[in-house]
């Protein structure tokens, strides 16, 4: 999957496998659910994914929880996220984080009016 992420420039010599820079984050949109995720990890070879997730007012990961192997966690950098883990539901704001096992059923949704967008770390990486 890591194919999906669209680098938007080239990292210098020497950089590539430690340096993302803001302007060559390798993004995938989700316009049907407005969803961005950029991927702030150089690569997925190594053992986790850091993703900048930015959701949209109103907009969710879908009805359907879904759940997958490893571990996830984050921290809410601005705006609010409600997070379904199995079948508890939690209201997060900025400067919140969380963390879970992803073998749990889970989902998420932003219930702002502005942009919500997430650091999340998932290991190991999911796409």
């Amino acid at each position: 999957m890591n194919w999906f992420f669209q680098n938007s420039g080239e990292a210098a010599s020497g950089e590539r496998d430690v340096v993302v820079r803001k302007s060559s984050r390798r993004s995938m949109q989700f316009t049907n659910l407005g969803i961005r995720k950029d991927l702030l990890s150089p690569n997925l070879r190594g053992p986790l994914e850091l993703l900048l997730s930015i959701i949209e007012p109103s907009a969710s990961s879908g009805e359907e929880p879904y759940s997958h192997l490893g571990h996830e966690a984050g921290l809410v950098i601005q705006g609010a996220l409600e997070l379904w883990v199995g079948e508890r539901r939690f209201r997060l704001e900025e400067g919140d984080s969380f963390a879970f096992a992803s073998t749990e059923p889970h989902r998420c949704r932003n219930p702002g009016r502005v942009q919500t967008k997430i650091v999340w770390v998932i290991t190991p990486p999911s796409y």
